[in-house]
């Protein structure tokens, strides 16, 4: 299972499960080639933005995000320290 996050410049939307990711993608690339305009997104919760103005030489992202199937435990993080190495 995954999530779908859509980068649009700077911000970050996570797409409701299910989404059509090449409608969106096609709607994204028809509002660039028109030379811009307003692309309705299917939010991912009731009060996230679902409208976004799209216009040509904004970077634009879609990632699927893998979703682990068992939620992870206190004991998934004991072991070696990532940062542990790196000299502040």
């Amino acid at each position: 299972m995954y999530a779908t996050e859509l980068t649009i410049g700077d911000h970050a939307y996570l797409l409701r499960a299910g989404t059509d990711e090449r409608g969106v993608l096609d709607e994204l690339t028809a509002a660039v080639r028109a030379g811009g305009g307003v692309v309705e997104l299917p939010a991912g919760a009731p009060n996230s933005p679902r409208s976004v103005l799209i216009s040509p030489g904004v970077p634009v992202f879609i990632e699927r995000i893998p979703i682990p199937d068992d939620p992870p435990t206190p004991d998934d993080d004991a072991g070696e320290d990532a940062c542990a190495e790196w000299v502040l």
